[in-house]
């Protein structure tokens, strides 16, 4: 069995800018929880705040503050989330005015379509056909 066989779930490290902000965003848009917080306890503006982990009970996605100097930070990146019902999916974060394109049929079999969050990240959410 390969090393890969043994891998059970992703949870891709996504850059933002304010991750207060971020932690609000993926809740209201995709229904994520807040977990873990780095910050300064007293600190409730999220100036301090600079990593978080991010949690639906099936997925976890890690948000942390772009930080000038940290290259490994610097882009955006691309997540895929694979969804079942993605037509409803994509209804309710139209409803939303969120930014996301039309769900489209993809050559490898799937149906997708990308989000983007206020920080330039894509999410493609994709599904089986």
């Amino acid at each position: 069995m390969s090393f890969a066989a043994n891998i059970q779930q992703i949870a891709p490290v996504i850059a933002v800018a304010n991750v207060k902000d971020a932690i609000d965003w993926y809740q209201r848009t995709l229904g994520f929880k807040a977990g873990f917080i780095n910050r300064d306890a007293a600190d409730e503006t999220g100036a301090s705040w600079n990593y978080a982990l991010l949690d639906n009970n099936v997925a976890q996605l890690h948000l942390a503050k772009i930080v000038a100097d940290d290259a490994t930070l610097s882009s955006p990146c691309n997540c895929y989330l694979f969804v079942e019902n993605i037509h409803a999916i994509h209804e309710h974060l139209s409803a939303m005015q969120a930014d996301v394109t039309p769900v489209q049929a993809m050559s490898w079999g799937n149906l997708e379509c990308w989000l983007h969050d206020p920080y330039g990240n894509r999410l493609v959410l994709s599904a089986e056909e």
